[in-house]
């Protein structure tokens, strides 16, 4: 059994510029507003059926050696089989692909939500990974339908210039706004309850979650799973991050130490203002853990509420505790409902 440690605390001349302002008027008036659902469209899996996809996802490589390697009756004991069906017959769960308006760009997204009629909870998820690299599909989106299937809505980004999705992203730069803008779309859902939102983040997603949380997201918790609080120590565990960084962030070269300042969540631990459960594999190799313990501290010594759970011997995603890591993550909803 794995060894787990938990702890707890509470212009040019006036004629050239009136035509040119009018003409800006126009174009405003025709961009729609930041949160607007643009478009929609059934979900489309991974397959026909469950054992389909199960059988396509274990003939796939490993993203990398030191990953856990793919074992079907894990995956099985994790991942049931009605959640696929869910999506696919849309048995008590609707599930869209949709584009959304963020900073004047055409972002892709996903909601899913329970068919019952609400208003419901809503959480926002924050996905992992940058580019096509975690980005979400068929497993996330069954992930979704188990969180629909327990009454929540769940909405959830791309984040910009990804799966067909305008722009470029940033990571965890003006990308950030593509979660905020999450919330504006889901007050705007029939379906969800606008006085009962979360937010959870997994990996890079933990990063970007922090930061919505720094912009006053009107969330009742949070959570976070494997997520990087400190980047700096991150890339000393992890130098080869830094080719990310230099690729995605702009003009990181002469920018790096507020790039990495900005998303690091240890640099401004005051300004988490609400509940954060955090849950990390205490032998994951791609963020290293003891940065969430480090947020920990820093939460306790200023009083702030967390929960944190370490699992001993896991891996990133808490592929041997994922079970009671998604039990956990419920009651923490449930408990600040």
């Amino acid at each position: 059994m794995m060894n787990r440690w938990w702890a707890a605390g509470i212009g040019a001349g006036l004629m050239v510029a009136t035509a040119l302002s009018g003409r800006s008027q126009v174009a405003a008036q025709a961009k729609p507003p930041d949160g607007t659902l643009l478009s929609q469209a059934g979900c489309t899996l991974g397959g026909d059926t469950f054992d389909a996809y199960v059988a396509a996802i274990k003939s796939r490589p490993g993203a990398d050696p030191k990953d856990t390697p793919f074992d079907e009756a894990t995956f099985r004991r994790n991942t049931p089989a009605a959640w696929f069906t869910a999506i696919q017959q849309s048995s008590g769960v609707r599930c869209r692909k949709i584009s959304y308006a963020s900073d004047g760009l055409r972002v892709t997204g996903f909601i899913v939500e329970p068919t019952t009629p609400g208003p419901h909870p809503a959480v926002v998820f924050n996905r992992g990974g940058n580019q096509a690299f975690g980005a979400i599909r068929t497993a996330d989106l069954m992930e979704f339908a188990g969180w629909a299937l327990d009454g929540y809505v769940v909405l959830a980004s791309q984040y910009r210039g990804n799966d067909g999705g305008e722009g470029k992203e940033e990571f965890g730069g003006a990308d950030v706004n593509d979660v905020v803008n999450l919330f504006a779309l889901a007050r705007t859902l029939p379906s969800v309850d606008g006085n009962a939102l979360f937010m959870y983040g997994f990996s890079r997603g933990g990063m970007m979650t922090y930061q919505a949380l720094r912009r006053g997201v009107p969330v009742k918790a949070a959570a976070v799973i494997g997520g990087s609080p400190d980047l700096a120590e991150g890339l000393r565990h992890r130098p080869e991050m830094e080719e990310v960084y230099r690729e995605l962030m702009p003009d990181y070269g002469a920018r790096k130490a507020e790039h990495l300042q900005a998303r690091s969540a240890s640099a401004w631990v005051d300004d988490i203002r609400v509940p954060v459960l955090m849950m990390h594999g205490g032998a994951d190799w791609r963020v290293w853990p003891g940065s969430t313990l480090s947020l920990a501290s820093a939460l306790q010594a200023l009083g702030k509420p967390y929960e944190l759970v370490v699992y001993g011997g896991d891996d990133h995603p808490l592929t041997r505790n994922l079970p009671d890591a998604r039990a956990r993550l419920r009651a923490w909803f449930a408990r600040h409902r």
